[in-house]
């Protein structure tokens, strides 16, 4: 065997063996074992007993137990049933950086690349206005960006970059909702409410990565802000790291808000032969 081939093969197999999560439906395919089952149908059971003031989900679990793949495998699972939005709060903001109000603002964001990927038909007039809006909140000149860029340009591909590499962008954003957070949970709505309308479909949105956030700033998101993050009138499954459940203010107000929809993920065990 060539060199480069022997080289290839040799980083081909230490990518397989990265002890990394699974969430692309190839690598899902190719490396996936069965495990989780009984977390992931008491998960589709909250998702099925959900009402519009009651479907938040707080999903908890150690460090590497696997919460990221099941939470890939369980949002393929489902997505005939519902428009499912997965993605890494990791991979939209600078984890330094992430607040209640970037959090929601990453779910619009993410809520309409899914649209325009999966290809949903909004009507153009609705569409525009979702445009606009998205424009004005990042300060996007969108006639400049389509002369720029031409057709290589795509508003939420670029919003996404500017929010994981501007810290201007951010704080914009921060300052713009700070004052005015009903402004952007009713845009929310209004998205879910037109995709739910043409898809005939519950909206789930599933953020991962919450959780590897330092325990000071859950604190102060899940703690001063809890209120805010459950005003969406859809399904949200927020993740968070597992030192939150030894807080016993911070528990109990994530119990409390989530009217006790809180689910753990737990780390299985081995015994002897």
């Amino acid at each position: 065997m060539a060199t480069s081939n022997l080289l290839e093969a040799f980083r081909q197999t230490y990518q397989n063996f990265q002890l990394l999560p699974l969430v692309t439906d190839d690598k899902l395919d190719d490396f996936r074992i069965e495990y989780g089952t009984r977390v992931r149908l008491e998960l589709e059971q909250v998702l099925e007993d959900c009402t519009d003031i009651n479907n938040k989900v707080i999903f908890t679990g150690h460090r590497g137990c696997g919460k990221s793949t099941l939470l890939a495998y369980f949002s393929r699972q489902i997505r005939d049933n519902y428009f499912v939005v997965f993605f890494s709060i990791a991979d939209m903001i600078e984890m330094s950086d992430v607040n209640h109000i970037n959090i929601l603002f990453a779910i619009a964001v993410q809520m309409m690349a899914k649209a325009e990927q999966d290809k949903i038909k909004i009507k153009e007039s609705k569409k525009q206005k979702f445009y606009q809006w998205f424009a004005t909140k990042t300060k996007t000149n969108l006639e400049e960006k389509k002369r720029e860029l031409g057709l290589k340009f795509n508003l939420f591909s670029w919003i996404k970059t500017q929010l994981t590499t501007n810290y201007t962008t951010r704080n914009e954003i921060k300052q713009e909702f700070q004052r005015n957070i009903s402004e952007l949970t009713d845009q929310l709505d209004l998205i879910a409410t037109v995709i739910r309308e043409q898809t005939d479909k519950e909206i789930l949105v599933i953020i991962d990565d919450l959780d590897k956030l330092d325990l000071g700033f859950v604190r102060e998101i899940f703690s001063d802000h809890i209120k805010v993050l459950m005003r969406p009138k859809f399904r949200i499954i927020y993740t968070v790291p597992m030192a939150a459940m030894r807080d016993k203010n911070l528990r109990t107000i994530m119990q409390d808000e989530s009217n006790n929809q809180v689910k753990l993920m737990p780390i299985s065990k081995f015994f002897s032969k």
